[in-house]
């Protein structure tokens, strides 16, 4: 019955969090907010040391650190992982959740370039961020000491990861959006100021 009520009590939680994550869609000021929130969140909610959220670039070559709790914040958009490789570009190509009980016996792990390695992490929960089949990113957590993790915590990192998709590709789009929206407003203005010097009167000094 103990552990019933525990499980119970688990699953609340997650619930919660997932809720949580869903309002923050509306009430977080700023895209830097949303993201360190989530991860903030996603953390505490899977009781790990370390929770990370890579993003796929728009090329489709690497995916870049945007947010991160127990890492190097400074690496926060410069800390890039190769589609494919390792257990971030792994699952960000296969599309797949993957479990790793001891990260220094599988071969896919590795240290990412520039992340504070004083850290040592033992074992490694990722799952993707799939928006309309297509990858977004990947969303991992990792603990300093082993585990296990469940096919519980599989399923609320998953939910979180599939909620947060949506979220990351529609506000990413949005962003893109307003960006062509200023580069044409700036060679309008440019085109702009062009004419009207070009229409300027030409003084002649004799």
């Amino acid at each position: 019955m103990i552990e019933d009520g525990r499980g119970q009590g688990d699953q609340l939680e997650q619930l919660r969090f997932i809720r949580d994550v869903a309002r923050l869609a509306t009430t977080a000021r700023t895209w830097d907010e949303l993201l360190e929130t989530v991860v903030d969140g996603t953390r505490d909610a899977l009781h790990a040391d370390v929770s990370s959220l890579y993003l796929l670039d728009r090329d489709g070559a690497y995916l870049t650190l945007a947010a991160t709790n127990g890492l190097d914040r400074f690496q926060i958009g410069r800390a890039r992982v190769p589609f494919g490789e390792g257990v971030t570009g792994s699952v960000a190509a296969s599309q797949r959740p993957l479990v790793i009980p001891d990260v220094k016996e599988d071969p896919r792990f590795l240290w990412v370039r520039g992340i504070d390695q004083r850290r040592f992490v033992a074992s490694m929960l990722s799952v993707p961020l799939t928006w309309h089949d297509q990858t977004v990113g990947v969303l991992n957590v990792q603990t300093e000491h082993p585990r296990d993790f469940s096919t519980s915590d599989v399923a609320q990192l998953s939910a979180v990861a599939d909620l947060l998709a949506g979220i990351v590709e529609k506000g990413r789009q949005q962003s893109e959006a307003e960006a062509r929206v200023e580069a044409l407003k700036a060679i309008d203005e440019a085109r702009s100021e062009l004419i009207a010097a070009s229409y300027l009167p030409v003084r002649h000094n004799w």
